[in-house]
């Protein structure tokens, strides 16, 4: 309650909750969010929902309004800030999240000398983000890197490198405030001995923009990819970890998604996420009340007009960390990451900016129901499949997201043991039609997105496996454009990906003449087996043949009287002029 209210003046306020610090430490609270107490010795300050009714929850949001009109705010803003909003709404949620918080505190034993000195007033044990009595901290943390991206290309050329991210890859993956990542860059070269704590992010733009470029310099890319990979490799590890290295380590997830082989992408999108967990962002609508266990980790969500666009982008690297995770983890055989508490709100959308990031996540947020530790019923992948085709998106490289996501439906659906309907084979072949467009216009465009290869590749073992006239159809075509991704890309895995699919196809087609082999020699031998066809051979050939004394064919069905054949007789002419002057009548009399 605001305090300076001339109305509230003079009268005694009683505070109907206190929050969970002052509880612990039996002081007096104010009520405010931070309260005076924990805004004075510098403690978090947060308050335990569990114990607040809704006519607590009311009274509380009456007083942020009152609030927020005296000092200029809206109504709706100053609820939004404070963190208790929609408690009400979502008690019992909120409820299992702290009892699970409990035990994941209990069960870790950093966080209970912090919540001993809670209770014993000590600033220092609840503030120490070193975690003492974790080792005996022997040797020290290894230095921050000192590599810079102006050692390697000039402000001109990184921002030639930075359009092509923005135009190719921002779009679909838009989670860096390309404002900010501008003027940061511009300050960056201004004064290069300045800190490189942002220069993992600068890198890893301009390597990915260096990948979607026509004419890419290749050692330059190389160089830049090996900065970014030592500065995150050394700064997550020996400070706290911040947004840019969230953020970069996702650019690093991106990169080795498109170009390197599947452990390393999957290992960066693993770091990538416990980055994420690390900093908190998966916690947002718990704000106020993290779990000591992220104390010396943790940063606190910034509140109040004029935030909102950190907050979106927080949420965005949260959601495309996630993203990226599972899809790797799923299409990898691997474990995907589940962090705990998870409440992070999905990002928002506007349109006509360009944005396809939404798009991109609705699609993610069909595939979560595909996890492999969930038994899925027929009906349900069935549905989903319908819904997938149903969706028709303008970016090619989602179209091919699309189309993956299609080819793992199918074979949770073959897994299941009954053979699939007619109309689910329909669906995946019409999606997988759609995939061959959209990697033949990427190959046109010189994108190397991961599915160009993938799709295809993928899609030609799924005709196969379904091995029908209306699949098969369909190879000539795959095998056509991987072929020509091939020869377009020139890369070992691209010849590769040619090579085992056209070896499977001749397999199949190898099977498949010694089925037709073996079937024919069933029915020539079924044939002569029967009673009524050696009759009918027997009488042909005592009719119509004469053979030699060496065995030799000599009568044929164009001369059946074979006399021409026989050793001193006229030409077959001569013979038919004879046998049609002879008279037989008379012996038929």
């Amino acid at each position: 309650m605001d305090r300076d209210t001339p109305s509230e003046q003079g009268r005694r306020h009683r505070i109907r909750v206190a929050c969970t610090p002052c509880k612990i430490r039996k002081r007096k609270c104010n009520g405010e969010n931070p309260c005076a107490s924990c805004a004075r010795y510098d403690y978090e300050c947060y308050y335990d929902r569990r114990a607040r009714t809704r006519k607590a929850v009311t009274a509380f949001q009456e007083r942020q309004r009152l609030q927020g009109s005296v000092q200029g705010t809206s109504p709706e803003e100053s609820v939004t800030n404070s963190n208790v909003v929609g408690v009400e709404n979502h008690s019992e949620a909120v409820a299992t999240a702290t009892t699970s918080d409990q035990n994941m505190e209990a069960n870790a034993g950093v966080v209970f000398p912090r919540t001993l000195g809670l209770k014993m007033n000590s600033i220092n044990n609840t503030q120490n983000g070193d975690c003492p009595g974790w080792n005996l901290g022997i040797r020290h943390n290894p230095r921050r890197s000192e590599k810079s991206v102006t050692w390697i290309l000039a402000h001109g050329a990184w921002k030639v490198l930075c359009n092509a991210y923005a135009q190719h890859v921002h779009p679909i993956y838009g989670f860096l405030d390309l404002e900010s990542l501008y003027v940061t860059a511009q300050r960056r070269w201004e004064d290069s001995h300045a800190t490189n704590e942002y220069d993992s992010v600068i890198c890893g733009v301009a390597a990915l923009g260096s990948l979607f470029s026509p004419q890419a310099n290749w050692e330059q890319e190389r160089h830049l990819v090996e900065c970014a990979k030592e500065i995150l490799e050394t700064s997550g590890t020996i400070a706290n970890p911040s947004l840019q290295d969230a953020a970069g380590w996702i650019l690093r997830t991106l990169y080795l998604r498109c170009s390197s082989s599947p452990h390393a992408a999957w290992m960066a999108s693993c770091i990538s996420l416990h980055i994420v967990e690390a900093m908190g962002l998966h916690r947002e609508s718990s704000a106020g009340t993290v779990s000591l266990a992220y104390a010396d980790t943790a940063t606190s969500l910034p509140v109040g007009v004029g935030h909102e666009r950190d907050v979106e982008t927080k949420r965005r690297i949260f959601w495309i960390a996630k993203l990226l995770n599972t899809w790797i983890s799923f299409e990898y055989g691997r474990s995907r990451i589940i962090l705990h508490g998870e409440s992070c709100p999905q990002p928002k959308f506007e349109d006509g900016y360009n944005d396809h990031t939404s798009a991109l996540i609705s699609l993610f947020q069909l595939s979560e129901g595909l996890d492999p530790n969930k038994d899925i019923p027929a009906t349900v992948l069935e549905d989903s499949l319908k819904q997938l085709e149903n969706r028709d998106f303008e970016v090619d490289a989602l179209t091919l997201s699309q189309t993956v996501l299609a080819f793992t439906i199918y074979r949770r659906l073959q897994l299941l043991g009954s053979s699939v309907n007619k109309t689910v084979i329909e669906h995946v072949i019409s999606l997988g039609r759609r995939g061959l467009k959209a990697s033949g216009r990427c190959v046109d465009a010189n994108h190397p997105w991961w599915h160009v290869n993938n799709v295809p590749f993928q899609f030609t073992c799924i005709l196969l496996a379904i091995d029908t006239p209306s699949s098969l159809v369909h190879v000539r075509d795959a095998l056509t454009l991987l072929k020509k991704i091939a020869c377009h890309f020139k890369t070992a895995k691209s010849h590769q990906a040619f090579e085992t699919i056209d070896m499977l196809a001749r397999v199949s087609l190898s099977r498949k003449e010694q089925s037709v082999s073996v079937l024919k020699e069933s029915i020539l031998a079924g044939e002569s087996s029967r009673p009524e066809i050696q009759q009918q051979q027997q009488f042909l050939a005592q009719d119509n043949t004469a053979h030699s004394g060496d065995g030799s064919l000599l009568l044929h069905y164009d001369n059946p009287y074979g006399l021409a054949n026989l050793p001193g007789m006229a030409n077959s002419t001569d013979w038919e002029t004879f046998m049609r002057d002879l008279d037989f009548s008379a012996a038929f009399l």
